[in-house]
């Protein structure tokens, strides 16, 4: 039968399941510590006996030079070994980390100790046998409690390390839940950000689905569908591959290799930042424009504007139909009067008005797609990671069935509320 276990009750359960073993353990842990501090202090106290009496050896034995010497080497050696047990660091915890750094403290201690009392012997010999034996057998007895203890961390104290090891996979969990809640939080607010936004572009398409219905921007619209149209049918017709070689025109000109009149050079520049605008200036007959293309066509034609031979002839070809053939009248005339209908168009109020109002709405129909693309891409990522923490709460999960099965010996299913 498999035991459906709460996360928060594991600790509870595992220790109600092996309550007689662990309790077991436990006492176990207790007295071996228990022991060991017991031991420590009957060393200290011993050596705080031992010290006595050597001192008072020292006072009644001054005549004997050979046990004076003896008495005062046992009084510095019963100093130095109280001294090395407070190296000795008792944890305030009973984990078995804290254990493992009591068994090393422990058998250090008795290792300087035993060395410590083997270099002293031979200043004390032959006096104080006795003495020295019983506390070399005070110093094995530490020794030997550091070695059990060794041999309960490595035998039955697996089960603790194995609690633990639960315990803290069990926090783990709990932090990676919370990290989960906060991931879920996040993705749950960037969607009502993004919704917001797509109300928003609702209403902001009403808003300009309702002016686009108005007679004023109907008219307004076509004639600025048309100028565009014009635009086009001018940068195809008149300024095709003609950019590169005018903007070269004007960089002969400006380092003087190719000298042409100031007003042409100031044309030709505003030809290459705004062609249609400039173009729309112009007078019928687009003289500045005639004059620039002429300028170019015999740049081109004397080698001042190097171009290859087959865009030097495309080049000619082109500037000859414009200044000889008047290929851009018809463009230039309906330009015109295009741009005419626009001016007049805005200089309705209410039409300028609403112009106004669809452009700011388009432009925070702008803004709100832009808004709407990063929301999208920070919900993806807010989703991955949601799952990817998803993923290694299941998995921690099961290494935390596995290691409780591994324990208790039963069939358990942990839920994650």
């Amino acid at each position: 039968m498999t035991n459906q276990v709460p996360v928060t009750a594991l600790r509870d359960w595992l220790r109600k399941t092996l309550s007689s073993n662990l309790s077991q353990v436990e006492r176990e842990r207790d007295k071996l510590v228990s022991e060991i501090t017991r031991a420590i202090t009957t060393l200290s106290e011993y050596c705080g006996q031992l010290s006595r009496k050597a001192e008072q050896d020292m006072e009644m034995k001054r005549d004997n030079r050979a046990q004076f010497r003896a008495a005062r080497a046992v009084g510095r050696l019963t100093g130095v070994i109280p001294q090395m047990s407070g190296s000795v660091v008792f944890p305030a915890t009973k984990d078995t980390v804290g254990l493992r750094n009591l068994q090393r403290d422990v058998s250090k201690f008795a290792s300087d100790a035993a060395r410590t009392r083997q270099e002293w012997l031979r200043q004390i010999r032959p006096y104080y046998i006795i003495d020295m034996m019983t506390l070399g057998g005070n110093i094995d007895k530490v020794r030997r409690l550091g070695d059990e203890l060794h041999g309960f961390l490595m035998g039955r104290g697996t089960l603790l390390r194995s609690l633990e090891g639960i315990d803290e996979k069990l926090d783990s969990l709990t932090k990676l839940q919370q990290s989960k809640d906060a991931a879920m939080t996040q993705r749950q607010s960037i969607e009502q950000k993004l919704l917001k936004t797509e109300e928003e572009e609702k209403i902001l398409k009403s808003q300009a689905e309702e002016i686009l219905r108005n007679s004023r921007i109907k008219e307004y619209l076509q004639i600025d569908s048309q100028l565009r149209m014009l635009r086009k049918e001018l940068l195809r017709t008149g300024f095709s591959r003609l950019g590169r070689p005018l903007r070269k025109l004007l960089s002969v000109s400006e380092r003087g290799d190719y000298p042409i009149p100031l007003d042409v050079r100031e044309s030709a520049k505003e030809y290459v930042r705004k062609p249609f605008t400039t173009f729309l200036k112009e007078p019928e007959g687009y003289p500045q424009l005639k004059a620039v293309m002429t300028a170019l066509s015999r740049a081109v034609s004397s080698g001042k504007v190097a171009l290859k031979p087959r865009e030097a002839k495309k080049v000619t070809e082109r500037t000859d139909e414009i200044v000889s053939a008047d290929s851009l009248a018809q463009i230039h005339t309906k330009s015109r009067e295009m741009k005419r209908a626009y001016d007049q168009s805005l200089t309705d109020q209410e039409t300028a008005n609403l112009v106004q109002k669809l452009r700011d709405l388009r432009q925070k129909g702008k803004a709100n797609h832009a808004t709407q693309e990063d929301l999208r891409a920070e919900l993806k990522r807010a989703n991955d990671n949601e799952k990817r923490i998803g993923e290694q709460l299941i998995n921690l999960a099961k290494e935390i069935e596995t290691s409780a099965h591994k324990v208790s010996g039963a069939e358990l299913a942990l839920r994650i509320s």
